[in-house]
């Protein structure tokens, strides 16, 4: 059973199977024939260009043959095409001249090295007529090639390569970092770098031959640079504002580079026009002048045009005196509040708001004058626009210093601005001026009103108390129109002033009216008719003590104190002196003392301190 069986599954396979193989084979074999065909056929297009060699170079011709097998051998993209044409015999041994494709590559590198550094290693069975090819065939682009080295020492160069000496020779191939083989022209100029000063084109000595890699360009980027520092050093500074040579100037939109940037069109313009407008505006103004200085109007002319103070509903125009009371009138003002700025206006900051909104939480129906040569005119135009009445007035001193000894300052005013104190002494006069001139309440920028100011009628703060000694301060005044204090204050700032001491115009100033009027303060207050309010009143804290309440409270203690100070100042306090003299580089702290007192009646609490 078991014999019949496999006899007949044999029999069953045999007939499809053969036939099945042999046609398998012979497609294979058709697909060899056609692979090797189209290679024959494309290699067949570039003919290869040879070199006859003489029967005494075969050596190196064979030598040549080892080297661009090497080349071979480092890239296998890359084959040799190379052809040796026998002169008598026919065909090469296998075992002379066919390399195993299985050898090692290594090997096959090392023993290039050998041969080309000896410059042996030919075989005997070269025929003498054996032409060697320098064209390798790059089977990635198509192409056919020089090899990526040099011939080795003892072969010449192809025509139109310099002449090397071999020992500069590079007998192995060389590829870029994009994995491209790098050119022959390349490496001959690389190979002509013998130091560091050769790569960094520096220029050789006297006695040293010019190398390669300067000898192209650097002569003439020499020259250039060389034009660009002289023509750098007769060019005027304001060159650099010109957009063809400033790159911050030129506008990357329009066509050229040489073109102004919208900005700087619009600026240039601005500019064109104030310098025709104060050309015709000087134009003018000499005509007018000229012509009514024969008629002895033009003095008059000029005052009237200038603006002294600007508010809603008041003509700008009106001289100071005319202003001032027109803005009394037309405010309806149950308060006339004076104060003084001589600073810059960016130094104005929340601090000082913080105090006139202080005030305006008090006496919303106040008129606010600030006197002051350097706000501009609109400078508090958001509190008008909220409907109080504050205005900045630029002051006259002739009109307020007439009919006052005083009135000596204004013909005097050129040389007294260059004095070292005249801020400080400029606003003192000005406050008392305005005091006496008006009559009202003055208060310092860098004060904070916790009460109101109804009461006060000829008041002054007394600020330390030492052995039956008073001082005084004018952060707070409070006196009538014509007062006779402020008079004295007056005649004494005429009579003693000194410009080389800072407080003696100021502070010490009614200091000194008090004691020589009354002999002691403290014993003749009634003789002045002057109420003298409180240390606790106007100044709750001395400028001795001020600056550590600018910091918050380190311990529990401390905090309880500095609560404790703080009901204090709001129900006996009128005014909180923030002693700017002594704390205008200070920032108080969150949660401070200064900071409470600061916001406790603000209007914009959103502005940081």
């Amino acid at each position: 059973m078991l014999p019949r069986s496999h006899s007949h599954a044999a029999r069953r396979r045999g007939g499809l199977g053969a036939q099945l193989c042999a046609v398998v084979a012979a497609l294979l074999l058709l697909l060899s024939l056609a692979v090797l065909h189209s290679r024959l056929s494309s290699s067949s297009q570039f003919p290869l260009s040879s070199t006859s060699r003489s029967s005494s170079d075969a050596a190196t011709n064979s030598s040549v043959e080892d080297e661009d097998d090497g080349a071979a051998a480092l890239d296998p993209t890359f084959t040799k095409s190379a052809t040796t044409a026998t002169a008598t015999g026919g065909a090469v041994t296998g075992d002379s001249s066919v390399s195993n494709p299985e050898d090692d590559p290594i090997d096959e590198l090392d023993v290039l090295d050998e041969d080309s550094a000896a410059g042996v290693g030919a075989s005997d069975e070269v025929p003498a007529s054996a032409s060697v090819s320098y064209l390798v065939w790059d089977h990635a682009a198509g192409v056919a090639r020089l090899p990526f080295r040099l011939p080795a020492a003892g072969d010449p160069l192809p025509m139109g390569f310099p002449h090397l000496e071999p020992a500069h020779r590079i007998a192995t191939a060389a590829f870029a970092s994009d994995d491209e083989p790098v050119d022959l022209d390349l490496r001959v100029e690389m190979s002509s770098i013998a130091g560091v000063e050769d790569a960094l084109l520096l220029k050789p000595a006297s006695s040293a031959a010019e190398t390669r890699l300067r000898a192209g360009w650097a002569r003439w980027l020499e020259g250039k640079a060389d034009y660009l520092r002289r023509d750098r050093m007769l060019r005027a500074n304001l060159e650099f504002l010109n957009p063809r040579n400033h790159p911050l100037l030129q506008d990357p939109d329009s066509p050229g580079l040489t073109s102004l940037t919208r900005g700087d069109r619009m600026v240039q313009r601005m500019l064109l026009a104030e310098v025709e407008k104060a050309a015709i505006t000087n134009f003018e103004r000499r005509s007018l002048q000229s012509s009514e200085s024969k008629l002895g109007v033009g003095v008059t002319e000029n005052e009237q045009q200038r603006r002294w103070g600007y508010f809603p509903g008041i003509d700008p125009h009106l001289g100071f005196s005319e202003f001032m009371e027109k803005f009394f009138e037309h405010g309806n003002c149950s308060m006339r509040v004076f104060m003084v700025w001589n600073g810059q206006q960016r130094a104005y900051g929340v601090r000082h708001r913080r105090g006139l909104e202080s005030l305006l939480r008090q006496h919303a129906d106040a008129c606010i004058v600030m006197l002051s040569e350097t706000l501009e005119l609109e400078f508090f135009q958001e509190f008008v626009e909220e409907g109080y009445k504050v205005v900045v007035v630029l002051p006259n001193l002739d009109d307020l210093l007439e009919g006052t000894e005083t009135n000596v300052f204004v013909s005097v005013r050129h040389e007294w601005q260059n004095t070292k104190y005249y801020p400080l002494h400029y606003s003192e006069l000005v406050r008392l001026a305005a005091l006496y001139k008006y009559g009202g309440i003055y208060l310092d920028s860098d004060v904070v009103v916790l009460k109101p100011l109804n009461a006060l009628r000829n008041s002054i703060g007394v600020v330390e108390q030492f052995s039956g000694n008073s001082s005084f301060s004018g952060a707070v005044l409070a006196f009538e129109k014509h007062s006779p204090f402020l008079e004295e204050c007056l005649k004494e700032f005429y009579s003693t002033y000194d410009n080389k001491l800072l407080q003696w115009n100021g502070a010490e100033l009614m200091t000194r009216v008090i004691r020589n009027m009354s002999g002691k303060a403290d014993q003749n207050k009634g003789h002045l008719d002057i109420k003298f309010e409180p240390s606790i009143a106007f100044y709750p804290i001395s400028s001795a003590d001020i600056t550590r309440y600018f910091s918050e409270a380190d311990s529990t203690v401390e905090r309880a104190q500095h609560d404790a100070l703080f009901s204090r100042i709001l129900n006996d306090s009128t005014t909180f002196h923030l002693w700017n003299s002594i704390t205008s580089s200070l920032v108080p702290q969150s949660n401070s003392l200064v900071e409470r007192i600061l916001n406790h009646y603000c209007l914009h609490c959103l502005d940081v301190l």
